[in-house]
């Protein structure tokens, strides 16, 4: 886990409760961090408690205590944490990035700051996680794999070994990436696909094998995300 003993959770939805169990549990094993809440700008998130910890405010929350205080973006949806970092770096912040002791990390894996890895992952040796990417439950990444910044892998996803997921790249539930594949950039894979051959940027697949399909049958990836942080 990188190291900052003061942790604040970008993103009150169910992403960002779930980060804050990862932190929780890390921090039974020795972990250092200590989460001291959550931002959101959504309007029904303000003033609310979630898992026992208050949303301290919006993002205009961070501009006036950012200092010593480690960040994670805690959300699910690939074009708004591309957003969200976008509107945040010119702040300089301190991302972080958190393993749960349940997961997996094999020799060589190199995790970027604000890397997310949930209990059961296991992600083989030699391997790259981008900056804001989330490796959901039970998710398996093989060897010699990069993962781009801004990326999701869901719960149950299955990455073989040598395979290059372009940045924002949203895998879905138990979906499944053979060996040696490069998946484009902003490119979504359906729930439940098999990826037998390599997919263009941009380019949403759906089925077994894969075949394009349009975005909203894959969930609705390359929306153009809203302007206040959506939590999910």
């Amino acid at each position: 886990m990188s190291r900052a003993e003061t942790i604040v959770i970008i993103g009150a939805g169910d992403h960002g409760r779930g980060t804050l169990e990862i932190f929780r549990e890390a921090r039974r094993y020795g972990g250092a961090c200590d989460v001291l809440g959550f931002v959101d700008d959504a309007p029904d998130k303000q003033g609310i408690v979630v898992g026992g910890l208050p949303v301290l405010g919006g993002l205009s929350w961070i501009r006036d205590h950012r200092s010593d205080i480690g960040y994670v973006i805690a959300i699910a949806d690939t074009r708004t944490k591309q957003a969200i970092a976008d509107r945040l770096q010119p702040w300089s912040l301190t991302f972080v990035s958190v393993v749960h002791p349940a997961a997996f990390v094999g020799s060589g894996v190199r995790l970027a700051p604000g890397a997310l890895i949930n209990a059961g992952v296991a992600i083989a040796y030699d391997t790259f996680i981008g900056e804001h990417t989330t490796v959901n439950l039970n998710a398996t990444i093989g060897h010699d794999c990069h993962v781009g910044r801004f990326s999701t892998v869901a719960p149950g996803a299955n990455i073989a070994g040598k395979v290059h997921l372009g940045e924002g790249c949203d895998v879905g539930l138990n979906a499944t990436v053979s060996k040696g594949l490069h998946v484009g950039e902003w490119s979504s894979i359906g729930p439940g696909t098999v990826v037998i051959k390599s997919v263009a940027a941009g380019q949403h697949v759906f089925g077994n094998p894969a075949r394009v399909v349009p975005p909203l049958a894959v969930g609705g990836a390359a929306q153009t995300p809203p302007s206040h942080l959506v939590h999910s």
